[in-house]
């Protein structure tokens, strides 16, 4: 058989990647990922890029083949994106092994090899055509995306504040100088000199979606159900920035860890969300790429960025909507393990025993025998963590805004360093390293500077004192929903306080239907820890603030844990699709996939 001449063909591949590769730009852009032009044409140039390779490939593959080589072109065009469709969006949830994963792609294979066949003379017939309506195809998807990439903007409103929610992933508040830490954060320290400190804050969760979902609900998990990563959030009208933009404020995130992407439902009630953990900013969203991942990637997907990214996409979007009414929220991943501050040498001791680390920790970690070593690339962490709050305060600060807005800086948790023999690690168990974390406030404005609250309080107490900060507390809607979150607006301003008991919880097994979840009832002097599975163990925190020696229960901490905990929500269980159980499991949050 005769081969088919090879420019028409190539000419064909050349016309389908331009109208396949930017109609699949113009699909996959939107608004909620705050792209701007120069972000939008570099994506375009990107996917049209990657089609052309795609497709020249598989025309050179046809023209070899010799047969059906108009056709295997549409046919290799339905097998990428109909593969990876299928796979993303209709089975996503299950595992590979999974006769309804194979099976359907099996299926996608057959259909790929059926357009080949019937569309060849067809398209050997038309070419021409079907050259000039891959173009206009084109024309029409570099039209969409410019239009979808557009950001909702918000107006200015000068009697409310803005609000910027930065949280530390991984920080215990005695690491960081204004808690006492000889270890040196001078931005932070600086907040709290102009702002308001809270010494003594408990999370209510050592993990991060639960954690996080408690700050910005008031709601902590044995109220929410979410108390592992990887849980889907469903519908959460609690969410403070559902509030915010129901009322006139622009809203964006700005997130470093796969606990907080959007497929878990962190997106909702935000104009912009920011999950996209490449350097390229939208670049894994494509098919191609997509399929690359799934070749090269530990866990199929990237699972963190560095922070001076995050930063990055930050203050890009604050230089396009400072002059709005604004909230936002910056998560910063980089304290969490394995720790590598950028410019801190990795030189680490190797002789003698080396440390039982968590599995996760890459290889060159393995052989480290020093806890001291680790703890001081902990601390660099942390101070690499305050210069990356300092260059957003210094954002707002160049916009003329940061007078105006509220300044909240917390974590989702700490970190057990060596304590209680659990090593640079946490989620396991509710003892205060993992728990007690920094929460500094700052708007000049309205609130006492200086001022350092001695009482106990909680991470869910940060969304009821924004919605009265920023005066939606006393809406009807807002009224109507439950938190366990206290106002502390008053703390701020200079009132007495009062210390709350705090719950926290975290799931004792994964990947069940009704996991079996450990709490604690904290109060400042006493302290209680009840395991899902069975067993209790107390504390005095006056004598024993170290939590070594456990103590006889008092009945009465028991039954304040029982009434807390009545009413309390089913523990939900968490995602189990491969990628989400790789990614977790890269990240340290489970031992392996079920």
């Amino acid at each position: 058989m005769r081969r088919p001449e090879f420019s028409p063909l190539v000419l064909l591949a050349l016309a389908l990647a331009v109208g396949s590769g930017a109609l699949e730009v113009g699909l996959r852009v939107s608004p909620r990922m705050g792209m701007l032009g120069g972000d939008v044409g570099a994506l375009l140039l990107a996917s049209i890029g990657l089609s052309i390779a795609y497709l020249v490939a598989a025309a050179v593959f046809a023209w070899r083949l010799g047969r059906k080589p108009y056709g295997v072109l549409l046919g290799a065009l339905v097998l990428v994106h109909g593969a990876l469709w299928y796979r993303f969006e209709v089975v996503l949830n299950r595992f590979a092994s999974d006769p309804r994963v194979w099976g359907g792609l099996l299926g996608v294979v057959i259909l790929a090899v059926g357009v080949a066949y019937v569309s060849d003379a067809l398209v050997r017939r038309f070419r021409g055509g079907v050259i000039l309506a891959s173009l206009a195809v084109g024309l029409v998807g570099t039209g969409m995306a410019i239009h979808r990439s557009k950001a909702p903007s918000g107006r200015p409103d000068d009697s409310r504040p803005n609000v910027l929610v930065i949280t530390l992933d991984t920080v215990r508040a005695d690491h960081l100088s204004p808690y006492g830490s000889d270890n040196p954060t001078p931005t932070l320290d600086s907040l709290a000199r102009d702002g308001v400190l809270f010494e003594h804050v408990v999370a209510t969760a050592p993990v991060t979606e639960p954690s996080h979902l408690a700050i910005f609900t008031g709601q902590p998990p044995h109220m929410s159900g979410v108390v592992a990563n990887g849980t889907r959030l469903g519908d959460r009208p609690a969410l403070l920035w559902r509030a915010m933009r129901d009322h006139g404020w622009t809203t964006a995130g700005f997130v470093a860890g796969f606990p907080l992407h959007s497929r878990f439902g962190w997106a909702q009630g935000m104009d912009v969300y920011d999950d996209d953990f490449g350097r390229f900013r939208g670049l894994h969203s494509l098919s191609l790429v997509k399929a690359w991942d799934q070749l090269v990637l530990p866990a199929h997907t990237l699972r963190e960025r560095r922070g001076d990214l995050v930063v990055e996409r930050a203050l890009g979007w604050l230089s396009e909507h400072h002059d709005e009414s604004f909230f936002m929220w910056v998560h910063l991943f980089d304290p969490h393990a394995p720790y590598e501050a950028p410019g801190h040498p990795f030189d680490p001791p190797t002789d003698g025993e080396p440390l039982d680390l968590p599995d996760y920790w890459p290889p060159k970690y393995k052989a480290i025998t020093s806890t001291e070593w680790l703890i001081d690339a902990y601390d660099a962490e942390i101070r690499y963590a305050d210069e990356l709050v300092g260059q957003l305060l210094d954002g707002l600060r160049f916009h003329n805004v940061l007078e105006d807005t509220i300044v909240v800086v917390t974590a989702d948790h700490g970190e057990s360093l060596t304590e209680h023999d659990y090593l640079f690690e946490h989620g396991d168990n509710l003892y205060d390293p993992s728990l007690l974390i920094p929460l500094i406030v700052r708007y000049p404005k309205e609130l006492k500077r200086g001022r350092r609250v001695p009482c106990q309080v909680s991470n869910d107490d940060i969304t009821p004192t924004l919605l009265s900060l920023t005066g939606l507390a006393a809406l009807p809607e807002q009224q109507a929903i439950e938190r366990e979150g206290r106002d502390l607006s008053e703390m701020l301003r200079g009132g007495g306080c009062t210390d709350k008991p705090i719950v926290s919880s975290t799931v004792s097994v994964r990947f069940v239907d009704r996991p079996p979840v450990d709490h604690s009832y904290r109060e400042p002097e006493r302290k209680l820890i009840r395991m899902g599975e069975g067993g209790e163990s107390c504390f005095d925190l006056v004598a024993d603030p170290g939590e070594l020696h456990p103590v006889r229960c008092d009945p009465e901490l028991g039954r304040a844990l029982d009434e807390a905990l009545a009413g309390a929500t089913t523990a939900a269980a968490p995602e189990t699709d491969s990628t989400t159980n790789a990614a977790l499991e890269a990240l340290g949050y489970i031992d392996g996939s079920p």
